[in-house]
């Protein structure tokens, strides 16, 4: 299924700088960079934050934008994020006509519940979440659809595993998405941990005191 699209309502900006960044966020606008390969000069905007949440949370990849009096379409291309309260920071969307082939990270979605959890005890490691793949703007799938239902205790799935089509892989085909995996033994309890050293200091003292008594009776024996 092709990604579906999503309109996005931008303002030309005029304010820069940290400072104008600042205001801009605390008006509740996130500051953003318009570019694209047929534009001499990027754009800078800026997008209602509500706006860019709702944008993020729909299935699109491929976004539709006024920018600079003129209707496009765009993927976001970054986002920047606070360090400590995930809050978006900044923004940029590059402009990209629909016959143009792209490269896009796209989403996996894990259906089922594998036997491997159900019958055999085994927990599910999910390792990637996302697909880089390569193809016309207008063919990006919404998701990559994985059902694990079959999937016994031991048993994994790669990149290059995944039906993707006629879209081209770009992240490498070894790359594991997800496994079922034996699950770990309990941790060790610090009264655990003090007995297995001591059985082993006990252990080592034995040998040394054995291979002491080996290395006495043949120094006698040459004499």
């Amino acid at each position: 299924m092709a990604s579906k699209e999503f309109k996005i309502e931008v303002e030309r900006r005029e304010e820069f700088g940290k400072k104008g960044a600042r205001d801009l966020r605390a008006a509740g606008f996130i500051p953003g960079i318009y570019y694209s390969q047929d534009q001499p000069a990027s754009i800078p905007f800026k997008v209602a934050a509500k706006e860019l949440a709702l944008a993020l949370a729909s299935d699109a990849l491929v976004y539709h934008v006024s920018v600079g009096g003129e209707r496009r379409n765009v993927l976001i291309k970054e986002l920047q994020y606070h360090p400590v309260t995930d809050e978006i920071l900044h923004v940029d969307f590059k402009g990209v006509r629909m016959d143009e082939e792209v490269e896009v990270k796209v989403p996996i979605h894990i259906v089922g519940k594998a036997v491997g959890v159900k019958e055999e005890g085994g927990l599910l490691h999910v390792e990637l979440l996302e697909l880089d793949v390569r193809c016309k703007a207008s063919d990006i799938p919404t998701h990559f659809e994985i059902d694990i239902s079959d999937l016994h205790l031991g048993q994994s799935v790669h990149a290059g595993d995944l039906p993707l089509g006629d879209v081209e892989l770009v992240t490498s085909p070894e790359v594991p998405v997800l496994s079922i995996a034996h699950p770990k033994g309990p941790e060790p309890t610090a009264e655990e941990l003090a007995e297995e050293e001591a059985f082993q200091f006990e252990e080592e003292a034995e040998e040394a005191e054995e291979g002491a008594g080996e290395g006495d009776g043949k120094s006698g024996d040459g004499d």
